[in-house]
């Protein structure tokens, strides 16, 4: 009867320390999401407080139009355009259009 006793006894141990173990396990992934989240949301932080920046920058519509001819050569009439290669050395040349 004591046999039985001790092998029970053994087995409440071993499904009780399994579940220490595997709860220890849990509670290693838990932290380890929750750091890579807390890495995630600064990240995300500091890309809101650039996009905020970038609205504030934009709502000036003269910032605007200096955005459209840095990206797409655009320029007015009447108005010269100089294109600056960088890394090589020449002559500077400008247009100049007339109406």
């Amino acid at each position: 009867m004591k046999y039985w006793k001790t092998i029970v006894f053994m087995a409440v141990v071993a499904v009780i320390g399994w579940g220490f173990i595997s709860l220890y396990s849990s509670k290693n992934a838990a932290e380890s999401q929750a750091q890579a989240l807390q890495v995630d949301y600064n990240q995300l932080q500091q890309e809101n407080r650039n996009l905020s920046s970038e609205i504030q920058y934009f709502q000036d519509p003269a910032n605007l139009i200096k955005q459209l001819k840095a990206q797409t050569n655009y320029k007015n009439p009447g108005e010269g355009l100089i294109i600056v290669v960088p890394g090589t050395t020449g002559t500077v040349t400008s247009t100049t259009s007339t109406p």
